[in-house]
């Protein structure tokens, strides 16, 4: 990508975004977040159209006092992640043991 290159592919602007895949710019492009050209079979987006996006998906924090908790901020993400939930899988007498094995007569 040289520096005076405006439009990116969507494998570019995945990269300039910091997203996994090309498919995450594909589903913001489906949403309407994001707004794209189509030249011919390419899709193509503006530099200045992520950049306008990330401008608008940053949070400002108000300033907090001193003697004011961590907790009254905005945040974007959760600070932890939520534990996770597992079901107990517990197997019943008869499905843990195997079956006899007949003995062969000869």
């Amino acid at each position: 990508m040289g520096p005076t290159q405006r439009l990116l592919s969507s494998h570019e602007a995945a990269v300039y975004l910091g997203l996994g895949s090309r498919y995450a710019v594909y589903r913001l492009i489906a949403s309407g977040q994001l707004p794209a050209v189509r030249l011919g079979s390419r899709i193509r987006l503006d530099l200045r159209d992520l950049d306008a996006m990330i401008e608008s998906a940053k949070t400002v924090a108000p300033l907090r006092s001193p003697g004011v908790g961590r907790r009254t901020a905005l945040r974007a993400a959760p600070m932890q992640l939520a534990p996770l939930q597992r079901r107990d899988r517990r197997r019943s007498e008869k499905h843990t043991s195997a079956p006899p094995i007949p003995e062969r007569r000869r």
